[in-house]
């Protein structure tokens, strides 16, 4: 069992690109991971639109106003 875990972390450690960053804001330190998967469909600009735009429509449902309507 102990090797086909390493074989599982081997393969997610070869399809995954991981960076752990520290900041320092105050007097609490946060540790940020990063990870990318080169594997995935949806790049970094879709990702971040997306969020984005939930966001937005987060924030406009609770001011109560009404989104704008989109053309497609």
């Amino acid at each position: 069992m102990n090797n086909i875990t390493t074989v599982v972390e081997r393969e997610k450690a070869e399809t995954t690109f991981n960076t752990t960053s520290e900041y320092k804001i105050g007097h609490t330190l946060y540790t940020v991971t990063t990870v990318f998967n080169p594997a995935s469909k949806e790049s970094l600009s879709d990702i971040l639109k997306r969020l984005i735009i939930r966001e937005g429509e987060k924030i406009l449902g609770e001011s109560g106003q009404e989104p704008e309507k989109q053309a497609v």
